[in-house]
């Protein structure tokens, strides 16, 4: 049974329609399409829409688990949450998965709620609080992974602030490497991020040799629309490597006008730290 099953199995039984399900936390028409499995539901709205119809966490993700979801399966839905919630930048929807975890029987839930917690402090830009015992076990374990999936690749990449500009040079040629020719779109883009932290690292780290690399990795991958803003990213770090060995200003004015775009676009905070790394290396 699927979350959009069970979800309906629930509604249907409190007597609901799908508008008077969803109230104002998501549209009824793409609600529908959350019960047919046509749309993936965010972790943050899920558990929005389970806390509004007065339905416990753990008894739903217990319903999942019995209908045909084994243990493992069940922590795949919560690390693809999880994800879902950090890209988001939902500080509320960890929080909230964080909390349903807690009060779970999940075996081995206390790396559930590591990664959890890393990925708030992320959000908040304090890593201060966290135990480095803990993060120095979690940073094995991936970089030990022998047989990296979808969600190993995941996992690393929003780590890979946690590591030394070597030990991610050496962790994601490998993976670039072996997963740049992927045909699914969601690892094209964890590949693409990957390949942007790489070079926002190298520039930091005045490793501009490393740079080439990993652009050309970035110009393998076809641009398409769900992709656009990552390959929309890479031509900044590339003008600001040019700038770097032939000091021409053009290359400023170009890694400019990209950022200046991605603010148009919405995205402000993002554009401002590109900024910085633009105006770190004038």
């Amino acid at each position: 049974m699927t979350i959009g099953e069970l979800l309906k199995n629930y509604r249907i039984s409190q007597r609901k329609t799908q508008k008077q399900w969803a109230k104002d936390i998501i549209s009824p028409s793409f609600y529908a399409k959350v019960e047919k499995n046509l749309n993936r539901i965010s972790a943050e709205d899920l558990i929005d829409l389970l806390h509004s119809n007065q339905i416990s966490l753990i008894d739903f993700f217990g319903k999942l688990n019995q209908s045909d979801k084994t243990l493992h399966q069940q922590k795949l839905e919560i690390s693809r949450m999880a994800n879902e919630a950090y890209y988001r930048n939902s500080k509320k929807g960890l929080q909230q998965l964080r909390d349903m975890v807690v009060e779970s029987s999940l075996p081995d839930k206390d790396d559930e709620i590591l990664i959890i917690n890393i990925y708030i402090a992320i959000i908040d830009k304090d890593i201060t609080h966290l135990d480095r015992n803990a993060i120095n076990k979690m940073k094995e374990k991936v970089f030990n992974i022998a047989n990296f999936d979808e969600d190993g690749l995941i996992l690393y990449c929003n780590f890979m602030s946690f590591y030394n500009l070597n030990s991610n040079l050496v962790l994601s040629k490998r993976l670039v490497k072996q997963f740049i020719g992927s045909s699914s779109v969601k690892i094209q883009k964890v590949v693409l991020g990957i390949v942007i932290n790489m070079l926002i690292l190298c520039i930091q780290d005045e490793k501009f040799e490393e740079t080439e690399t990993f652009i050309n990795y970035a110009n393998q991958i076809k641009a398409q629309p769900d992709i656009f803003f990552y390959k929309e990213v890479i031509p900044v770090f590339d003008n600001v490597v040019k700038y770097h060995y032939e000091h021409d200003k053009k290359y400023i004015d170009t890694a400019t006008k990209i950022i200046d775009s991605i603010k148009l676009a919405g995205m402000s905070e993002y554009g401002k730290d590109l900024e910085k790394l633009l105006i770190a290396n004038k």
